[in-house]
C-alpha cells in the first residue's frame, strides 16, 4: 500500500531535514555526491546513467557538459551521474545539500575548465509558455576558448505521475516527487562534440539536436 501524498510529503520534508543535521563526512565534494544520493534516496528518486556510446576524452582540461532543464532537482541528479563536475549558476545548497558550483559567467566557466574540471551547463532557454527552448550559445563560447569537449547530456524523468513542474520552484519539484512515488531520472551521456574550429552557436545547436534524439519520441518508419 502507497502512502497518502501527505505522509509522503511529511517524508519529504523529514529526508531535507536529516541532511540538515547529520551531513555526510569525508571531504567536501564527497559529502555533496553523498548527500545528494541521499536526498535523492529519500525522496524515493532514482537515477539511472547511461553511458555514452563512445567514451568521453580524459586529460587537459576538463568537459563541458550540455544539459536540457528539467526541474529545479535537477542538479542533484547532475551531481551523482557526473560527481567530478561543477554545476554552473546552480545554486549552493540545494534541499540541504552543498553543491559545487561555478559562477555562470563565460570567462569563470572558461578558467574552471582550463584548470581540468568539468562544468555542467543548462543553456536551455523557456518558451513564453514555460516549455523548453533552444539552447543559448553564451555558456558554449567557453568550449572552444580552452579547446575542451562538449558533451550532451540528456535529462528525462520516468513516473507514474504527470510530467515533473517545469521552472526553478524547488518546492513544486519537492511536492511533485511526494505525489509521484517511483519516479526514476534518466541520465543519458551521448558522445562529445570537438570544440576545436566550431562557433559557441554550431556547438549549441550540434548538442541541441543531440539532447532532442533521446527525448523526442522515435518518428514512425516511412513506408
Amino acid at each position: 500500500m502507497t502512502a497518502p501524498p501527505s505522509g509522503r510529503w511529511l517524508r519529504v520534508g523529514a529526508t531535507v531535514a536529516a541532511g540538515r543535521l547529520r551531513p555526510p563526512v569525508g571531504s567536501s565534494r564527497r559529502r555533496s555526491v553523498c548527500g545528494a544520493a541521499r536526498v535523492l534516496t529519500g525522496l524515493g528518486l532514482r537515477v539511472e546513467v547511461r553511458a555514452p556510446a563512445v567514451a568521453w576524452p580524459r586529460g587537459g582540461t576538463g568537459l563541458l557538459l550540455v544539459a536540457n532543464s528539467v526541474s529545479a532537482l535537477d542538479p542533484l541528479a547532475l551531481l551523482t551521474a557526473v560527481p567530478a563536475g561543477v554545476v554552473a549558476g546552480s545554486p549552493d545548497r540545494l534541499a540541504g545539500v552543498g553543491l559545487p558550483t561555478v559562477p555562470a559567467v563565460p570567462a569563470r566557466v572558461a578558467a574552471t575548465l582550463h584548470g581540468g574540471t568539468s562544468v555542467v551547463v543548462r543553456p536551455e532557454e523557456r518558451t513564453e509558455d514555460g516549455g523548453p527552448g533552444r539552447f543559448s550559445p553564451a555558456l558554449l563560447v567557453a568550449a572552444p576558448a580552452t579547446g575542451a569537449a562538449v558533451c550532451p547530456v540528456a535529462v528525462r524523468y520516468r513516473g507514474p505521475a504527470t510530467p515533473p513542474p517545469a521552472g526553478r520552484s524547488r518546492v513544486a519539484a519537492l511536492r511533485w516527487l511526494a505525489a509521484s512515488p517511483g519516479t526514476v531520472v534518466e541520465v543519458h551521456l551521448l558522445p562529445a562534440l570537438a570544440s576545436a574550429g566550431a562557433s559557441a552557436a554550431e556547438l549549441a545547436t550540434l548538442a541541441e539536436y543531440a539532447v532532442a534524439g533521446v527525448l523526442e519520441p522515435a518518428l514512425p518508419a516511412a513506408r
